[in-house]
């Protein structure tokens, strides 16, 4: 366990009283007489310190407890759940259980779900940022407790551990592969997320056309909510207003689910009458007759590398030279695209 978490002590050495005091303040305690100006003086220290009270058992203190918190903000999506697969594989070969929470892409949760692994003093963090995770982040960072960001970067942060996939290249990599195959009418499907790094995948889409010769104005992109239903409603949208589509390209799995049934539903053929890619693997693209055109994302070995550059980070502590690990996306080429 980290020894730079702040303790009573530390608190109460900077307020210029004792720990029992500091204690009776944080407890909220009423009965026995505490100047105003001594309270003020515990609670200014406790926020300079960074101090959070330790839930762990005091026999713990300067012990690894063998727990990594890993913070999720969609569980349910594939993408995610190998991602945690692989890093569980890493991290048991040294003695560690993980802690797996879900953030549902709420920073308040995420915020809530930090302090309390905080109190626990867990050895170390993996975690995919909300949209507020340079805010949420800020006391692990300045305690430098061992942490890796994954797949979104902390924007506008300076010095942090993080793994990711290019989602600039993954989408570029699409963009160009239908623009190969002759398309000019191309939908992208995007999730209006609040995440910079993400909407790098509608850059490189707009990007790709313009280069290609297609005007800014005649980009076709319609952005909404992250689910099925979403994608099946920003896919209705897309053939309802732009009838001269030829290919849509999601920029993510979870909308192209909902979109896929909704082109089913209108009867058009993927591959035929419409093109599709997607950015992500999830299994339903090539399961039975399905066999979309596809980014991969290397969710295992970015498991794989952020879990490893975690437990380097716990068990050289001295160690702060943070890194920053970026793969490229490869295209699984597959029926969903027809040549125009």
């Amino acid at each position: 366990m980290s020894e730079k978490y702040a303790t009573l002590k530390d608190v109460a050495k900077l307020a210029g009283t004792t720990a029992a005091t500091v204690s009776y303040v944080l407890s909220g305690k009423e009965g026995r007489y505490i100047s105003q100006e001594m309270r003020a003086r515990v609670m200014k220290a406790v926020e300079e310190t960074g101090y959070v009270k330790s839930s762990a058992a005091s026999s713990l203190k300067g012990k690894k407890r063998g727990i990594i918190a890993v913070l999720v903000p969609q569980f349910s999506n594939q993408f995610f759940t190998r991602m945690v697969l692989a890093i569980e594989a890493e991290v048991e070969k040294e003695g560690y259980v993980l802690s797996i929470c879900n953030t549902f892409d709420d920073p308040k949760r995420e915020m809530d779900i930090i302090n309390r692994m905080v109190q626990h003093r867990v050895d170390g963090y993996i975690l995919i940022p909300t949209a507020k995770g340079p805010e949420n982040t800020e006391q692990l960072r300045r305690l430098d407790v061992p942490i890796v960001v994954a797949d979104r970067p902390l924007e506008d942060v300076d010095h942090y551990n993080f793994v990711t996939t290019n989602n600039y290249q993954c989408s570029r990599l699409a963009t160009e592969y239908l623009l190969k195959k002759g398309h000019r009418r191309i939908a992208y499907i995007d999730w209006k997320s609040g995440i910079p790094d993400l909407v790098r995948r509608r850059v490189a889409f707009q990007d790709a056309l313009m280069e290609a010769g297609i005007p800014r104005e005649e980009i076709v992109i319609a952005e909404g909510g992250f689910s099925e239903e979403d994608g099946y409603a920003l896919t209705a949208q897309v053939l309802d207003s732009h009838r001269d589509l030829t290919a849509i390209f999601y920029g993510y799995n979870i909308q192209a689910k909902g979109g896929v049934n909704c082109l089913s539903e209108r009867g058009l053929r993927v591959g035929n009458d419409i093109s599709v890619v997607l950015i992500g693997s999830p299994e339903w693209a090539v399961v039975g007759q399905n066999c979309f055109t596809h980014i991969e994302q290397n969710e295992y070995d970015l498991g794989r590398y952020t879990a490893q550059l975690l437990l380097r980070n716990i068990n050289e502590a001295k160690n702060n030279e943070k890194q920053a690990i970026r793969l490229e996306g490869r295209l699984w080429e597959g029926t969903s695209v027809a040549e125009v």
